[in-house]
């Protein structure tokens, strides 16, 4: 049996201004990810290509983010924070420069491939930041507010970018957002050397070193399944609206509005957590996003009905999001495996698209629907597992 040490996390991490940071970055870091649709939209509307390419063109971004973040295991106990995260933060805002100047599919695939692998640098120092404090659902929260609010702007603006200059406006503003967050990089710690951090529930000497690793693997799986759905259905939001023949512009506002709106999940979503078994909320929140996702596929749709529908999906989506990092920051007790969090986010973002794409060009929404419920399900009862398993642990330990 391996006994479980309690040490101070760095104080830093718990500062809000070291939080807030931290979360702004990390929300640059996905932001090709959060605003997936307008991107897609846009390259749809500028070189017309079909759904499939558009799918494998999305979840390029995802592959690279995952091979960065995979890496992260190894490194980020041991690099200087600011330097990595400032260096990938260059790195990408120079792709997204790139790929406002050619029109190449096979090298806008390769430079969103690049974009990933940058995003990654700075994208694993600040969910460790976030991670590490004393309280990480509320970091985690205030990231999710941060993501989606900056991700509802660049939607709210992208009409008019791709309307002026195509969609080389649209990555010319997110080259612009990108490099704007380098200001941050002299208020996030330089590092945290500590291996192990206090989980939030209390511990013993009940967890085996099997357990150091199988609960954390389980946790990481929720979240490759939880990005799949959400990848794979989130891409093509903005197609769906365009097959129900909606108005662009009011499609890109329902877009904007519904992300801002769904900011809302992720602090609800840690206000239950201290109150209520994490499985209990996270079963709710699968509940609601295949019942969301049904009605959109069902129902006739209106601008004023895809509004509320964007709404719904992006509130239990933040929700959802919220409970899987929570989750995995108390069954990590050897402070390494939180940094893996956008690698298993990637790993389901690359399938999800893809995947979904395929299935939206030969069988239509219905199919597109289906693969995501399915999903979303699964991940559901390995979440229920796991989240039962580890409250049991700490029943048999107090």
């Amino acid at each position: 049996m391996t006994a479980i040490t309690t040490e101070t996390a760095t104080p830093d991490v718990d500062r809000f201004p070291v939080i807030l940071a931290a979360a702004i970055l990390f929300s640059i870091a996905v932001m090709p990810g959060a605003v997936t649709p307008g991107i897609v939209g846009a390259a749809a509307e500028s070189f017309q290509w079909a759904e499939s390419r558009l799918g494998i063109f999305a979840a390029m971004f995802f592959a690279g983010f995952g091979l960065s973040g995979a890496s992260a295991y190894l490194w980020i106990r041991e690099v200087n924070w600011r330097v990595v995260s400032a260096v990938g933060i260059v790195l990408m805002g120079v792709t997204f420069a790139l790929m406002g100047i050619t029109g190449s599919y096979p090298v806008m695939v390769s430079l969103m491939l690049l974009n990933g692998l940058s995003s990654g640098l700075f994208a694993a120092p600040s969910i460790t930041i976030l991670g590490d404090g004393s309280r990480p659902e509320k970091g985690f929260s205030t990231m999710i507010i941060v993501s989606v609010s900056s991700a509802a702007l660049l939607l709210a603006l992208f009409p008019w970018a791709g309307e002026t200059a195509g969609f080389a406006g649209v990555v010319y503003l997110m080259c612009g957002a990108t490099l704007l967050s380098l200001i941050l990089i002299p208020i996030i710690p330089v590092g945290n050397k500590a291996d192990k951090k206090p989980p939030g529930r209390k511990t013993e000497n009940n967890v085996t070193d099997k357990g150091l690793i199988s609960q954390p693997l389980l946790a990481h799986l929720v979240m490759v399944t939880f990005t799949m759905g959400f990848g794979g259905a989130w891409a093509f939001f903005e197609r769906i609206a365009h097959y129900a023949a909606l108005s662009p512009t009011a499609t890109g506002y329902a877009l904007a509005i519904g992300t801002l709106f769904g900011a809302i999940g992720a602090p609800l979503a840690a206000w239950f957590r201290r109150r209520i078994p994490m499985y209990y909320s996270y079963g709710m929140t699968i509940f609601c996003l295949v019942s969301t996702l049904l009605i959109l596929d069902w129902a006739t749709l209106t601008d004023m009905i895809y509004l509320v529908l964007v709404c719904s999906f992006q509130f239990w989506i933040n929700a959802g999001f919220c409970l899987i990092m929570a989750l995995t920051a108390e069954v990590d007790r050897v402070g390494r495996f939180v940094a893996l969090i956008p690698a298993s986010e990637s790993l389901g973002s690359v399938i999800g698209p893809v995947v979904s794409g395929f299935a939206l060009e030969i069988w239509g929404v219905t199919a597109l629907v289906i693969v995501t419920a399915t999903v979303f399900i699964i991940g559901a009862g390995v979440f229920t597992f796991t989240d039962r398993k580890d409250l049991a642990q700490m029943k048999r330990g107090t």
